[in-house]
C-alpha cells in the first residue's frame, strides 16, 4: 500500500509557491522584454549588467521555457530526497515530478503517467532498511536531502548566471530564485492538505517520542511487505506494536488501519476485518485527497467479502484516481461484477488484475491479491 509513503510529498503550499514565483518571473521577463524596466539603475552589479544585456535578445517565446525550467527545479528537489535516502541504504520506492512518475515493483522500476493534480507538485519516497536510531537517521538524511539539494542548485544557478551570457544568464537566475524559494518554503514547519513539510518532518524526527515510534513500527511492516512477505507472515512483535498505536496523524493512522486490515483478510479473521472496515469508514473523511482512494478500494474489497454489492459500488465510485495499486482496483471491479452476475466482466477484470500483479509496488500484498483473485474463478 502506498498510503504510508510519508517521507516527502509536496503540499498545496508548495504548489502555490511555484505559481507565485513563476508568475513573478514571467512578469519580470515580460516587462524586461517590453523595455519598461530601467536596468541601467542597477548597473552597479556585474550580474545585473548581464541581465540588462540579455533583455535585448529576449522575446515572448522565452516565456515557454519557464514551465520546463520549473519542472527541472522541482524534479531536482525530489531526486535530492531519493538520492539522500539511497545514500543511507534506503530502497527506491517512488518518484513523481509533474506528469511523470516512477515506482518500484517486483519486476523493476516502472514508469507511469501521473494524472493527479494534487501530486503534480512532486512526491518522493524511499523504503528504510534499519530500525531504531539508525532508522531515524535514515529518515532525517532523506528528508533533508530535498531542501539541501535545492539550496545547492540555487547557488549553482547564481554562479552559472554570473559566468554565462544572454538567455542562459536569465534562465540560470530564474532557476536559482525558484530553487531557493522551494528550499526555503519546504523548511518552514507546516501541515497542509494532509502533508507535512520537510521542515515539520525534520522537527518531528528530532523530537522523537510517539511520532518517531509510529514511523519506526510502520516502516518495519512497510519494509517487510515490500520485500515480498505477505500480511499473515509479518513479524508478530511488530504487529503487536502496530495494534497498540493510535496515531493522531491521519496518514499514519490510515497506514496502521490498512495494514491491520490486510493481515486480518489474509488470516481470514472476519471479526477483525469487520472491525477495521468500520473504523476506516467512520474516519475516511479525515484522509487527504489522493490517499482516500486506496482506503476506498480496500473498503470495496471488504464489502465484497461481506456480499454487499451496493457498498462495493459506492466505494469504487469514490476510488477514482489517487495512489492505488492497479491490481487491487481491478480486484474490486471484478468482485463487483461477480456479485452482480456479470461473469464475463468479472473474468476480464480478474485476468487484467493478474497481468498487473508483477507491476505491483507492494510485493507482499500482491500475494494476498493473487489469492483473492483465485476466489473469483
Amino acid at each position: 500500500m502506498d498510503t504510508n509513503t510519508n517521507p516527502s510529498a509536496r503540499s498545496p503550499l508548495i504548489r502555490m509557491l511555484l505559481g507565485v514565483l513563476t508568475g513573478v518571473s514571467v512578469g519580470v521577463l515580460i516587462v524586461a522584454v517590453a523595455g519598461h524596466i530601467d536596468w541601467f539603475m542597477l548597473s552597479g552589479s556585474h550580474l545585473l549588467q548581464k541581465l540588462n544585456e540579455a533583455k535585448k535578445i529576449l522575446t515572448a517565446w522565452d516565456l515557454f521555457a519557464l514551465p520546463a525550467l520549473s519542472m527541472l527545479v522541482l524534479g531536482i528537489h525530489e531526486v535530492g530526497h531519493v538520492l539522500a535516502g539511497m545514500s543511507q541504504g534506503m530502497r527506491f520506492l517512488m518518484l513523481i515530478v509533474g506528469p511523470f512518475g516512477w515506482h518500484a515493483s517486483a519486476s523493476g522500476t516502472q514508469f507511469n503517467w501521473n494524472t493527479r493534480v494534487e501530486f503534480m507538485g512532486g512526491l518522493a519516497a524511499t523504503a528504510p532498511t534499519k530500525k531504531g536510531d539508525a532508522l531515524r537517521r535514515q529518515l532525517l538524511v532523506m528528508t533533508a536531502g530535498g531542501p539541501i539539494t535545492s539550496l545547492l542548485l540555487a547557488v549553482f544557478g547564481v554562479v552559472l548566471a554570473s559566468l554565462a551570457d544572454g538567455r542562459l544568464t536569465v534562465y540560470s537566475m530564474y532557476t536559482a530564485v525558484l530553487s531557493f524559494g522551494i528550499s526555503l518554503v519546504t523548511l518552514i514547519p507546516n501541515r497542509t492538505g494532509g502533508f507535512m513539510s520537510d521542515g515539520m518532518q525534520i522537527i518531528e524526527l528530532l523530537r522523537g517520542g510517539n511520532a518517531a515510534l509510529e514511523r519506526s513500527v510502520i516502516m518495519q511492516i512497510f519494509s517487510q511487505t515490500l520485500n515480498g512477505v505477505r500480511p499473515r507472515d509479518w513479524d508478530s512483535a511488530a504487529i503487536d506494536q502496530l495494534s497498540a498505536l493510535y496515531s493522531e496523524d491521519p496518514k499514519r493512522y490510515a497506514s496502521v488501519a490498512l495494514y491491520l486490515l490486510s493481515r486480518a483478510m489474509d488470516l481470514d479473521h472476519q471479526e477483525e476485518v469487520a472491525l477495521y472496515r468500520s473504523q476506516l469508514e467512520n474516519d475516511i473523511d479525515q484522509f487527504s485527497s489522493g490517499f482516500k482512494q486506496p482506503v476506498h478500494v480496500e473498503l470495496a474489497v471488504c464489502a465484497w467479502l461481506a456480499g454487499d454489492a451496493d457498498a462495493v459500488r459506492r466505494h469504487l465510485d469514490n476510488a477514482k484516481g489517487g495512489i492505488v495499486e492497479e491490481s487491487r482496483r481491478l480486484l474490486a471491479q471484478a468482485a463487483l461484477a461477480k456479485l452482480e452476475g456479470r461473469d464475463q466482466d468479472c473474468e476480464r477484470d480478474r485476468l487484467l488484475a493478474i497481468k498487473a500483479l508483477p507491476k505491483s509496488a507492494d510485493a507482499g500484498e500482491a500475494k494476498l491479491t493473487e489469492d483473492q483473485l483465485a476466489m473469483l474463478k
